[in-house]
């Protein structure tokens, strides 16, 4: 895949809008995984976080690859309760020290980008 470069404006390209063009931070996530061995498919993903040029494509990237998705954002109640279950999880909400320990399952692959 062409990887885009990413800037401070909330849109972009999306793998879903033009999938020859994908943002390079969720590339990157995807490659860190399977660089390290991570299996996907059939794998509880959640992403934490919305945005067009990181959460979004994300999300996408991992449906692509046939994990369970879910998205948790600044308006998800309780979010531990989903995150407890993820087995990747994947923090782009841009905000330090936002996912807790308690938020984790023992095992969890975790990204924080």
């Amino acid at each position: 895949a062409k990887l885009a470069a990413t800037n401070t404006r909330r849109e972009g390209p999306s793998p879903q809008s033009n999938p020859g063009l994908v943002p390079c931070t969720p590339q990157g996530c995807i490659e860190l995984l399977d660089r390290s061995g991570v299996a996907i498919s059939g794998k509880r993903a959640v992403v934490i976080g919305r945005s067009n040029m990181v959460g979004v494509p994300a999300a996408l990237l991992l449906m692509q690859r046939d994990a369970t998705v879910s998205v948790v954002h600044s308006r998800t109640d309780c979010p531990e309760e989903i995150t407890s279950q993820a087995d990747i999880l994947i923090a782009a909400a841009g905000r330090p020290h936002l996912v807790r320990k308690d938020w984790v399952k023992p095992g969890a692959v975790v990204i924080d980008v």
